[in-house]
């Protein structure tokens, strides 16, 4: 059963929970390397495992393969459903 657009709570109680997608950027091109994300990744990989997610990480990606990640997260989810 899927939950309604202004329900206060995330139904928890289904097999599949679904999937948590992780975009790390520890580099950037006109900005200082950006310590301590690898940090922030393994912290949510651990709490959305734990809740029942399928975890997915991306790294580094640029703004075109952000944008098609994207695209085939939204692809997947309507051929699955």
């Amino acid at each position: 059963m899927p939950v309604e657009k202004y329900a206060e709570e995330y139904k928890m109680d289904h097999k599949r929970r679904g999937k948590a997608v992780i975009f790390n950027h520890e580099f950037f091109n006109y900005l200082p390397h950006r310590q301590g994300s690898e940090v922030d990744v393994r912290s949510l990989r651990r709490t959305y495992e734990a809740l029942g997610f399928e975890v997915i990480i991306h790294s580094n990606f640029k703004y075109a393969e952000i944008e098609k990640a994207i695209i085939e997260c939204k692809f997947k989810q309507v051929v699955l459903n």
